[in-house]
């Protein structure tokens, strides 16, 4: 009989639920997902083996007013859950976790955790009494966890002191997309420009005024971001010397994200790491651009710049730094052989260490072994 799984995330625009559902749902479980979708649309899906059920309360994305919404997500969610036939539940993040938890104690079913934000270190250090009760709520359900996985073993700073039974390191990797895109490769490197792709929350945290700085007196460079988030207005009324240079394109699927990474020549990602929680960043960003071997421009303060600097696959700058940014940009656009070995740096270490195949290695062995415990 197949273990039925339920998966929960409250961003239906997140991608990294559906590489685990599908390697769940290729290796044997039974997995239903249930997501947020905050625009308000809801529905029932199948797709690559399992089933998608959004639920359609409407609700901001990115902003503090979220937090007025989530007793009537919570709430859903253990309905949801009180009428699945479900053996195993995997949370993500803690806007998930406390309906899942209470399932898991009137049911006595298995709980698995993601932390994909630990969420006491997205709230600014000025709110110290705040983060002190966040944090401690998060910890204490991890102790009510059957198994954690967390995206960067730096993390694992983050939740010391909970209770943990079983810790997984799972890299925000994608699949393996390089051979059936080789051909986009050759037609990027033909571009006369210099394209740089950034595809994310629009949001000032993201270095993205900086970047736009940086480029106002760089010729030759264009910029396309693919996205959404609370400060769009960053990209309304571009100044003339900016019009040609940026292209905006909204929200993109997953598939075209990949597709665009292909296409560019250097990845950005830069977070600022006033916010706590971004000096652990471990961006989707990164492992695609390592996939893609495409070289990538990041900032120091954060956890994948080590990441970054052991695989020699991009270039490190310090957040906010406009001039960084410029010199990086530059040095990139005019030295074509450094962004070509920064790429196959990045393209040998996802190969080696960082391929989505070994996580889901990791992930299906975590599940039989909880499977098996379940049985016994």
């Amino acid at each position: 009989m197949l273990k039925s799984v339920v998966l929960i995330r409250s961003r239906d625009i997140d991608p990294s639920i559906h590489k685990i559902a599908k390697a769940l749902s290729n290796n044997g479980y039974n997995v239903k997902v249930l997501l947020w979708n905050r625009k308000g649309k809801r529905g029932i899906q199948y797709t690559n083996g399992y089933t998608v059920i959004h639920c359609g309360i409407k609700a901001p994305y990115d902003k503090i007013s979220v937090a007025f919404f989530l007793p009537l997500w919570w709430l859903y969610e253990f309905f949801f859950l009180i009428m699945e036939p479900v053996k195993i539940v995997h949370a993500c993040d803690l806007d998930t976790l406390l309906p899942a938890i209470i399932i898991k104690l009137i049911k006595r079913i298995k709980l698995c955790y993601s932390i994909y934000d630990f969420y006491a270190d997205n709230i600014l250090t000025a709110f110290t009494f705040i983060r002190k009760v966040v944090a401690f709520l998060e910890k204490f359900g991890i102790g009510l966890c059957d198994a954690i996985f967390i995206v960067d073993p730096t993390r694992h700073e983050q939740i010391k002191g909970s209770l943990i039974k079983k810790l997984v390191v799972l890299y925000n990797s994608p699949p393996d997309y390089f051979e059936r895109e080789e051909n986009v490769m050759l037609k990027a490197k033909a571009e006369s420009n210099l394209i740089l792709f950034y595809a994310g929350v629009i949001h000032r945290s993201r270095g993205l005024i900086e970047i736009l700085k940086a480029l106002r007196d760089t010729n030759g460079v264009k910029l396309i971001i693919a996205g959404l988030g609370p400060d769009m207005k960053i990209l309304e009324n571009l100044p003339k010397s900016l019009k040609n240079k940026v292209e905006y394109i909204g929200f993109i699927p997953y598939e075209e994200v990949i597709k665009k990474t292909f296409e560019a020549d250097v990845i950005l990602a830069l977070y600022d790491p006033k916010i706590p929680n971004n000096r652990y960043a471990s961006p989707n960003k990164l492992f695609e651009a390592m996939m893609c071997a495409k070289p990538i421009i990041i900032n120091k303060e954060t956890s994948a710049a080590k990441i970054v600097e052991k695989e020699n696959c991009g270039l490190i700058v310090p957040y906010g730094d406009v001039n960084a940014i410029k010199n990086a940009i530059k040095l990139m656009k005019e030295n074509c052989e450094l962004r070509l070995q920064l790429g196959r740096n990045g393209r040998t270490a996802y190969k080696n260490r960082y391929n989505w195949r070994l996580m889901v290695r990791k992930l299906i062995h975590i599940y039989d072994q909880i499977s098996e415990s379940d049985i016994s």
